[in-house]
């Protein structure tokens, strides 16, 4: 748990505290005071959520390496491989001055004792040397599990010390010189409201290609 997990929690803790004095004062009808305590709790709160916008959007992305582990504590996430493709399966062609990239990921769980899972949300996307974002193929996608099987969500759960496999196709334009896999690692709460996660630009790993 970092510094900024530990002021989030302090800050929501305290805010629960003062709703429940706010609430007191309602029942006591001090609606002068009411108001008052409403809106310093309102402008500390907005301080709060600026704060946490400005730190995100100035902070610098993640840049792994080719072949580097992306970890959050005990979930982690890896590229095993990717590759072009000008088809997937039997009938499934890129469009013309396109191609498909399949990516072979692994998901790996660190945890010794308890069962890890991505949270609701978490997805994978292409981002190319200009930040053009590729999201997964649905027909790419598709046609390889037609033809390979379903592949696992990344938010399937982990036993201690376990990983898995799974395949994501995207489509790119075949000019494109350099790819990077980035990861949206969910988008609930409280995830967003921390210092430093919310808002922040997505971790990147770099595609050996």
């Amino acid at each position: 748990m970092s510094i900024f997990d530990l002021i989030f929690l302090g800050c929501f803790l305290a805010a629960i505290v003062y709703c429940v004095f706010i609430v007191g004062l309602l029942v006591r009808r001090r609606w002068s005071r009411v108001r008052r305590h409403l809106f310093q709790l309102g402008t500390a709160i907005g301080i709060y959520l600026v704060i946490v916008v400005l730190a995100g959007i100035s902070s610098p992305s993640r840049v792994l390496a080719a072949g580097e582990i992306l970890r959050y504590d005990d979930w982690c996430l890896a590229v095993e491989k990717a590759a072009f493709a000008d088809a997937v399966g039997p009938n499934t062609r890129a469009e013309p001055e396109h191609r498909f990239v399949i990516v072979t990921l692994k998901v790996i769980s660190t945890a010794g004792r308890v069962g890890q899972a991505a949270p609701k949300g978490s997805l994978v996307y292409l981002l190319d040397e200009k930040d053009a974002r590729y999201d997964v193929s649905k027909r790419g996608q598709s046609a390889y599990e037609a033809a390979n099987g379903s592949q696992p969500e990344l938010t399937t759960k982990l036993d201690p010390n376990n990983s898995f496999l799974t395949i994501r196709v995207f489509e790119v334009p075949r000019d494109t010189k350099e790819l990077s896999l980035a990861h949206r690692h969910g988008t609930g709460f409280p995830g967003m409201l921390i210092i430093g996660s919310g808002f922040r630009k997505p971790p990147v790993i770099r595609l050996a290609l």
